[in-house]
């Protein structure tokens, strides 16, 4: 799985959640909506230096267990406490305990089949309050909380460039396609001309002969 697909894996499950508010990217600029809303940030991404090597039909891939982080902030006005006629409303901070709401859906079974079925492991960690942090008058409180997020990056064939998502299998499990596709990164990365190399394989190994000599 690249960071991409993971990221767009983790979006559509918390958007799940959070049908009430405007889920979107940090680092993005946007018009601040009416409704509550969630930010998620990315953190740095770590991975074993040794991958766990496999091969099929001839096709190496080279998984590489991978650890992140995922920075959910949410922003909200709160809860009406009064709602009298010609009196100016007040509002709860209600943000931590709505991300502490939000963290029992993260720890349910649900998420958890979820989690199996993507091949991803999400760890919970404490929710904070930075109301204080608050700069744009739009919002009242704010709270954040931070999810370890474990998941397998696949660099598949020779070089390295291919993605595993492209291979079609055969009803025995074993890639369809001959050779795994590639797509050039938006940087302008992989070429053609690695996706064509390849080291491979022997069907068949031919030695010097030796002549047996017999024991006098």
């Amino acid at each position: 799985m690249t960071l991409n697909e993971l990221k767009q894996k983790l979006k559509g499950l918390i958007r799940e959640y959070f049908g009430g508010a405007e889920l979107s990217w940090g680092k993005v600029r946007g018009v601040s909506p009416n409704v509550p809303q969630v930010v998620l940030n990315m953190g740095a991404v770590t991975r074993h230096y040794q991958p766990v090597t496999r091969q099929v039909s001839g096709v190496l891939i080279n998984s590489y267990p991978s650890k992140t982080t995922l920075q959910v902030d949410l922003y909200t006005r709160g809860a009406e406490t009064n709602s009298e006629p010609n009196v100016t409303a007040a509002y709860e901070n209600t943000a931590v305990n709505d991300l502490a709401e939000f963290l029992n859906f993260i720890n349910s079974a649900y998420v958890d089949d979820w989690c199996e079925i993507h091949d991803v492991s999400i760890l919970c960690r404490q929710v904070n309050d930075l109301t204080e942090l608050i700069n744009d008058t739009s919002w009242g409180y704010r709270a954040m909380v931070e999810l370890e997020i474990g998941f397998t990056q696949n660099a598949v064939g020779h070089t390295g460039i291919m993605f595993e998502g492209g291979l079609s299998y055969d009803d025995n499990g074993a890639p369809e396609t001959p050779q795994p596709p590639f797509a050039q990164t938006p940087s302008g990365g992989r070429t053609a001309e690695l996706a064509k190399l390849s080291t491979g394989w022997f069907e068949q190994v031919e030695g010097p002969e030796f002549e047996r000599q017999e024991e006098r």
